[in-house]
């Protein structure tokens, strides 16, 4: 069985955007497969595109989501099973948005694709 990918803000960030464009050739092709999008990840993306701290997202019918929808992209919801892992986690990971992303990957048996290098330590599989 082939892997199944989630990908965080920082891959969509680079792969849509191409900036920085630091991705590895690995993380390209993950991101070219089946990935899955969360729901968590999307309000991030949003947000800070609202507050300034990102340029404009790409939009399909004025929503990023449709944009994300055409490009191939599904969406995970978060689950009550999801939201309370994340709370059992270590506190390794400060930011709740990531520690939720760990708790997805985990039981859903996901491959998420990051650049951050401190998911390693709950034992989820990552590529970048």
């Amino acid at each position: 069985m082939s892997a199944r990918y989630l990908a965080d803000a920082c891959a969509l960030v680079d792969f849509l955007l191409q900036s920085p464009g630091t991705m590895t050739p690995a993380g390209n092709a993950a991101m070219a497969a089946d990935v899955l999008v969360s729901s968590i990840t999307v309000w991030e993306l949003t947000r800070k595109q609202s507050l300034g701290k990102l340029p404009p997202l790409p939009k399909v019918r004025g929503r990023f989501t449709d944009y994300l929808a055409d490009k191939g992209f599904s969406m995970l919801p978060l689950t009550w099973a999801d939201a309370e892992r994340a709370n059992h986690l270590p506190p390794i990971h400060k930011d709740p948005m990531d520690r939720m992303l760990i708790a997805q990957a985990l039981n859903a048996d996901l491959t998420i694709i990051t650049i951050d290098r401190l998911f390693d330590a709950y034992g989820v599989s990552t590529v970048w």
